[in-house]
């Protein structure tokens, strides 16, 4: 979210001209939160092409139905809670017509090449354990780490306090440490395991 002087009464300002058919505002809040929720959705989803549906269904749906928000400051966890809707409506889709994964786009949290070489970049391991992570977590940590989202934003958004916030992110970097110290990514025990067998 971009740092202004008071970013939330900038966003409810765009809010209230967009509930009232302002298309430029609705862009606006667009081009301020539109990337946030785009990687909410990769961690709930990881593919890039349900990622990108699912954001695209947000933002109609949202557009839709934004006169029917009775505050403003309730924005962002209003259109969280619409995306993460959207999401559940990917997830049954594709329950119901699975895909090949090659086919949904890249996977936007793990390895970038599956099938790669022994041992892999160190970032590879990276992308391994934060697609081990619980999707909820795993889309509280790309907002706090890659969007720079503070605990309090991430808060609000997901509906829930800056301290949970806190609490569930240093929990999740210590988990990932830990692995990482220990080599102990999927890939990496997957591969011990057979050699232990071979």
């Amino acid at each position: 979210m971009p740092r202004t002087s008071d970013p939330v009464a900038a966003l409810v300002s765009l809010v209230a001209r967009a509930k009232r058919g302002d298309r430029e505002a609705f862009s606006g809040l667009y081009a301020q939160v539109g990337h946030g929720v785009f990687l909410f959705l990769a961690g709930l989803l990881r593919r890039r092409d349900d990622a990108e549906d699912a954001l695209q269904a947000a933002f109609l749906n949202a557009w839709a139905h934004l006169p029917e928000l009775r505050r403003e400051e309730r924005f962002l966890p209003w259109l969280f809670r619409i995306a993460r809707n959207a999401a559940r409506d990917a997830a049954r889709r594709e329950a119901r017509w699975p895909q090949p994964l090659a086919d949904r786009g890249e996977d936007l949290v793990g390895p970038e090449d599956p099938g790669g070489a022994e041992g892999g970049a160190p970032h590879d391991d990276v992308r391994r354990l934060v697609a081990d992570l619980k999707p909820d977590t795993r889309a509280l940590v790309l907002l706090r780490a890659v969007e720079g989202w503070s605990a309090e934003e991430v808060g609000v958004a997901l509906r829930m306090s800056a301290a949970t916030v806190r609490r569930r992110y240093a929990r999740a970097l210590e988990h990932l440490r830990t692995r990482l110290s220990e080599g102990s990514s999927p890939h990496e025990r997957d591969r011990r395991q057979h050699d232990r067998i071979g």
